[in-house]
């Protein structure tokens, strides 16, 4: 939103400026308009909006749900050469081993100990 003139019924500019809204303030503004009985015109008026203001901020919510809903929520399984494969699968047995080890070790510090 920017800004803009508008004409004084004496024939002077005078220059406003249009209110910025977050996107939770377009948020809760969209929940207030779509509550059932809700006083449509008293929102706008407490918020500062004209209808046209309101009719953007729905498409933007609609978009906006559209755009989320119609996410891949899958990650693609990427694909690893065999080398580097192999390779990870050596590190991880080493790793394991070296685990196993150190539970053995705990354990008999832990027997000396009691």
């Amino acid at each position: 939103m920017g800004t803009g003139e508008m004409l004084k019924g004496n024939g002077e500019r005078r220059t406003y400026r249009r209110k910025k809204l977050t996107a939770e303030q377009k948020w809760q503004i969209f929940l207030e308009t779509s509550a059932g009985n809700a006083p449509v015109g008293e929102i706008l008026r407490r918020h500062g909006l004209y209808s046209s203001e309101l009719t953007k901020i729905r498409k933007q919510a609609e978009e906006g749900a559209l755009k989320e809903l119609g996410r891949n929520r899958h990650k693609k399984t990427q694909l690893v050469p065999y080398a580097q494969c192999a390779w990870l699968e050596v590190e991880l047995a080493a790793k394991e081993k070296a685990l196993a080890q150190m539970s053995e070790e705990y354990l008999l510090l832990k027997k000396r100990t009691n």
